[in-house]
């Protein structure tokens, strides 16, 4: 007959071994539950109308780019808000946040405005590569980056030091 320990020993552990099944089958079920809604996400875009835009992007585009033609614009959902990419016929393309701030603006024929160029990155443009334009300009949070017309992209820190130089 089996003492009161072992019996006590054996519960336990059958109570552990099916709390541990049950945990691996939550974490699993939530992963893949997780895998299957950034899936959803991925990839679908949407073709939109510019007055789908938030009113900031909205606003952006009449100032810099009421003369041309829109070719398409796309919202693209994340997992929380969206991004948007408007086209124009002369393949300049502009981006934007969820909340309608622009992310990039690039154009392959032309400078990009003037006026969204901070004044630092201009001047050394000028100063250290003269006749070439800004083509493309990326706004991210921690840095700026843009592209000059021979194709040379120079990023910046947040306080407009060039931290690269590509070509």
């Amino acid at each position: 007959m089996p003492d009161l320990c072992t019996v006590t020993r054996t519960k336990t552990s059958n109570t552990n071994l099916k709390n541990n099944t049950t945990m691996k089958k939550i974490f699993i079920a939530a992963a893949l539950l997780f895998a299957g809604i950034s899936t959803a996400f991925a990839g679908n875009d949407r073709p939109i109308t510019l007055d789908k835009l938030p009113a900031a992007a909205q606003t952006f585009l009449k100032s810099h780019f009421a003369e041309l033609t829109l070719a398409y614009a796309v919202e693209d959902p994340k997992f929380i808000g969206s991004e948007y990419e408007v086209i124009y016929t002369d393949r300049t393309e502009v981006e934007f946040d969820s909340d309608g701030a622009w992310t990039s603006v690039g154009s392959r024929y032309a400078a990009v405005p003037a006026d969204i160029v901070p004044e630092q990155i201009k001047s050394y443009v000028a100063k250290t590569f003269p006749n070439q334009q800004v083509r493309k300009i990326e706004r991210k949070r921690y840095s700026w980056e843009i592209e000059l017309s021979n194709g040379l992209e120079i990023e910046f820190d947040k306080q407009f030091n060039v931290t690269d130089i590509d070509d």
